[in-house]
């Protein structure tokens, strides 16, 4: 056998022997690079995991605090159309008392010429209106900017994260 192994026979087996070798060593090595390469892309995927988790819960957070504002302005909005409210029926009331003691006032006066119009009345029906008509648009206003501002500022907050 060992005169197998001399001469040429000898260097193609040495060779083929080195090749496996090689073959074997460059196998272990690549393996190790792979691993490496994977640890690092496990790492880089985790980080940006965590990354656009942290950017999803600041943005959330900043959007809760602008309906919590909203809600806020909305409150304040709807005390102030309450107070509103309050306000009217108090205006109502001296208005029916005015048109009482305007029917009163002709009533006890007969002989005075009455043109057939009541203006005191048409005043009071038209203030009424007029009153009612403001008080639906400035709610109608008011919901419109709170929900245009915190719609911005929800925006404003995301965008800059």
């Amino acid at each position: 056998m060992i005169k197998a192994l001399i001469g040429w026979k000898g260097y193609v087996a040495a060779a083929a022997l080195a090749g496996v070798a090689a073959w074997v060593i460059q196998g272990w090595r690549y393996d190790a690079k792979i691993s490496r390469m994977t640890t690092q892309q496990a790492v880089a995927i985790a980080d940006a995991q965590a990354k656009a988790r942290k950017i999803e819960q600041a943005s959330q957070a900043a959007i809760v605090e602008v309906a919590k504002h909203a809600d806020e302005k909305i409150a304040a909005a709807t005390a102030d159309a309450d107070a509103a409210r309050d306000s009217a029926g108090r205006l109502r009331t001296e208005l029916a008392r005015l048109r009482r003691a305007s029917e009163n006032a002709t009533v006890a006066s007969p002989g005075k010429s009455q043109s057939g119009i009541d203006t005191i009345g048409v005043l009071i029906d038209v203030l009424e209106g007029v009153e009612r008509n403001g008080r639906e648009v400035a709610e109608y206003a008011d919901r419109l900017k709170v929900a245009g501002l915190a719609c911005e500022k929800a925006y404003d907050s995301v965008r800059s994260n």
